[in-house]
Formats: structure tokens, sequence, C-alpha cells
């Protein structure tokens, strides 16, 4: 039987069982787990139902951020190289951005689809019964204002990554595409609709099931702000972006990071990638630059930080760093190289940079003059005093510098024309169990990437 598989492998909850005991410092009601892969829907239409269905939510998304998204999102914007790896094709691939239907533009989609359908049943089950406790009606505002939220983030990063994606699920049926930009459109109602939920009360210090804000509205509803100045920057709308971003995330406790821990099966993947897979680090930077001892370990003969030439940077005016050393690997990753380092998804840097950008862009260069030196103040470099398509470069460059590895620079490459070589792909392929099981998948080759290309 043809199963759609945004909806048959959603279907399959068993993460949802896992993630209640993971992260979660309790116990599983015994009553939710009939069998792994029968969870009851009466059983996900309880109090403990729709809490294990926030945690899985919570580790569905630091999965699809964190995992194969960032990771060739980094290679293709050359801030990452794939080690060469005995007997692994993969690498090879990915360098030379080589994609393959059942390789990671499945996986992604996979994981992507899921987390949304468990964003899904929390929408879909709450229900004015339900007893969370005293303050039961700030607490189900809460749990369905990080529900649209969370979906909210899966979806613009799959609409930007793919292109026309699917936005609505209905049943068993097969999934109707939309364009890039009736998704984007999506999103951003998603975000307001979130932003209104948390405004309904809010749930500060009672919602331990929440891993970021423990149901600090304040702080989501930032993060809310930010993630619309994200995909209204994404589109090139710079006045929403700019005014969102003014909204946006104030601090860094306000930052939403992806949750992962020292215990099996919880390891942050770009540590898997560091300690077990010997990556790669493309460094870009300044003599001074303290970045440098944040991201990457010494490993020169003199305790200096050796770079890494990337093989196909010769076909432009990128070259090797000064310090190469034939010979020797490149410095190896350091700044999310242990398995409990928690991930960003949105955050303060990420915020000043997109009001930044849109200031730029807007004619208030006094703006963007202002948070890309205190960028360069804190990584221990002098001001800079540039105007124009000079100001425009240096706020893109020490964004791709600070938000090392979290694969936005990519989209802002993407999005401005500077792509490092003419042959980086503009999106992913569809995956082969969506195009083996869905008759209304688009062709690759007809779809529209104008809302976010240059």
């Amino acid at each position: 039987m043809k199963i759609n598989v945004n909806i048959k492998l959603a279907k399959l909850l068993s993460l949802m069982v896992i993630s209640l005991i993971v992260l979660a410092s309790c116990d599983p009601d015994k009553s939710l787990n009939v069998s792994p892969n029968a969870i009851s829907d009466q059983s996900i239409k309880s109090v403990d139902g729709i809490l294990g269905l926030t945690v899985a939510m919570q580790v569905g998304t630091s999965e699809f951020y964190t995992g194969d998204r960032s990771r060739i999102l980094s290679i293709w914007s050359w801030q990452m190289c794939a080690p060469a790896g005995l007997g692994r094709p993969q690498p090879v691939q990915w360098n030379t951005y080589l994609m393959q239907e059942d390789g990671f533009p499945d996986d992604v989609w996979k994981t992507g689809y899921r987390t949304i359908k468990i964003c899904n049943d929390i929408i879909d089950n709450m229900d004015p019964s339900l007893k969370f406790g005293a303050a039961n009606t700030e607490i189900q505002s809460t749990l369905v204002g990080m529900a649209k939220a969370n979906k909210a983030l899966v979806l613009g990063e799959l609409a930007a990554i793919y292109g026309s994606i699917p936005i609505k699920i209905v049943g068993l049926e097969s999934s109707d595409f939309v364009s890039q930009t009736a998704a984007f459109a999506e999103v951003q109602k998603l975000l307001d609709e979130a932003v209104t939920s948390f405004n309904l009360g809010g749930a500060s210090g009672l919602l331990s099931r929440d891993l970021n804000f423990k149901g600090d509205k304040t702080k989501w509803i930032e993060t809310c702000h930010s993630l619309m100045a994200r995909y209204f920057l994404m589109t090139k709308d710079y006045t929403k972006a700019a005014s969102h971003a003014k909204l946006g995330i104030k601090t860094a406790a306000g930052n939403l990071l992806a949750q992962w821990s020292d215990n099996a099966g919880e390891h942050n993947p770009w540590a898997h990638w560091a300690l077990d897979e010997s990556g790669e680090p493309i460094r870009v930077d300044e003599a001074g630059d303290t970045r440098i001892a944040q991201y990457f370990k010494a490993n020169g003969p003199n305790g200096e930080f050796v770079g890494f030439w990337h093989p196909r940077s010769d076909t432009l005016n990128f070259k090797p760093d000064t310090n190469e050393v034939v010979g020797i690997r490149a410095a190896s990753l350091k700044k999310y190289a242990a398995y409990a380092t928690k991930f960003p998804m949105i955050t303060l840097d990420e915020t000043g940079f997109i009001l930044a950008e849109a200031s730029a862009k807007t004619g208030d260069e006094a703006t963007a003059t202002a948070i890309v030196n205190a960028v360069r103040t804190a990584a221990g470099l002098p001001a800079f005093s540039g105007t124009g398509a000079a100001l425009l470069a240096e706020v893109m460059k020490q964004k791709h510098l600070q938000l090392f590895l979290e694969g936005q620079t990519y989209y802002d490459m993407r999005r401005l024309g500077t792509l490092p070589q003419a042959t980086v792909p503009n999106r992913f392929i569809y995956p082969i169990t969506e195009k083996t099981a869905n008759p209304k998948v688009p062709s690759d080759a007809g779809v529209d990437m104008s809302a976010v290309s240059k």
C-alpha cells in the first residue's frame, strides 16, 4: 500500500516514547506505551500524552536543525570540509555537491515532517477538559504556542531547503505541495498565532517539559519575533525583518537551543562529527580574532592554529589560510565538540545580524555599523568604518564567522549571490521516499527558488 512518507513516518511515534524517558528526568506513564509502534490516540489525548509529545517535539526539532541540515549547509558555504574517510563515499559527494535521493535529502525530509506531525498532535489534541494543574489555561496556551513556534521553525527551514513543500497533512491522503512563497506565508501565520497563544497567559517556571524556557512567555514571544525576522530576511522583506528583529531576543538567556546531553542516544551530532569523523573546518579570519581559539584546537607544530584549504578553492579567489602546513590536518573542531553542547537554533547574535543586514539594506548604516563593531570588539578586532557595499560585506563576513556551523550563512550567500562556487546547489532535491509514495511531488527542475535567491 502506498502511503505518503510524511504521514507514514510521522505515525511511528516511538520517538515519543523514547523522548519521554530522555531529557525529562521522570518515568513515562506506562499506559501510554501499549506497543512502541502502536501508541493509542486516546493515550495521546491526555495530560501525560501531551507532555510526552512536548518533549518529543523538542527532541525532533533539535535533531532536525542540528543534524544533516546544518552539516551539509556548512559544507556548501565552505565553513567545513567533509573528511576523506576510509571507504566512505559521502565526503566526496558532499564536497562536490552531489546529492542522492536516498541520502541526506531523504533524512532531513523525514525528520522534519515527523516533527511537524508531533507538533500537529499537540495542537489538535489540546482540549479544555485536560487538567494541567492550577495554571491550566496558562500551561495549555503555552504548550500550543510552543507547538506552533516549533512547527514554524521546521516548516521555514524545509521551505528554505527544498522550495515548494506540503504545509497541510490530511489523514493518509497524498499531500499537496504549495509554492515556496505560500510556505513562508504559512510560517509567518503560525508565528503570529504562537505569539497570540503565549499572550493568553504564560506559565513561567511551571512547565518543566519546556526544556528551554520553562514556560517563560516573554522569552518565547521574543523567539517568535526573531524567527519572523529570519524568514522575512530570507525572503528579502528587509523592512519587516528589521521591525521584528527589534522585538526579538534581548539577551543570550533567550537563545533557543537544541538540547543534547552526555547520555547515550542524546549526543550532539556535531560532537560525533568532531570526535569520530575528524571533520575539517575551513578558517576565514583576521589576525587576533579570539574566535579562533573558541572554535578550534591548536594543532600546528608550534601550537598554532593550522587552517585547511578547500579542495576546490583554486577555482575562485578563496585561498588557503596563510598558516596552512602541508601534511598536517586542519585544526579540529572545538566549538561543538562535546556531546552535551547545546546547539543554537535562533539566538541573540543571529537577531543582531538580521537587524544589521536589514538596516544596511534600508539606509540605516549607523545601526549596521554599531552592531558589526560590537561583534568585532568582542572578538578582539579593531572597529570597522566602511560604508555601502563594504559595510554589507563586513556584516555578512562577521555573521559567517559568528554563526559558525549553524547553516544560516548558506541562505545568506544564496540570497546575496555570494555562494563560494557556481556549482553549489540552490536547494536539496526531493527525497526518494516521497517521490515513490506521493504522485504530487513537483519536478526538481521546475521548483521556483526566486523568493530566496539572487
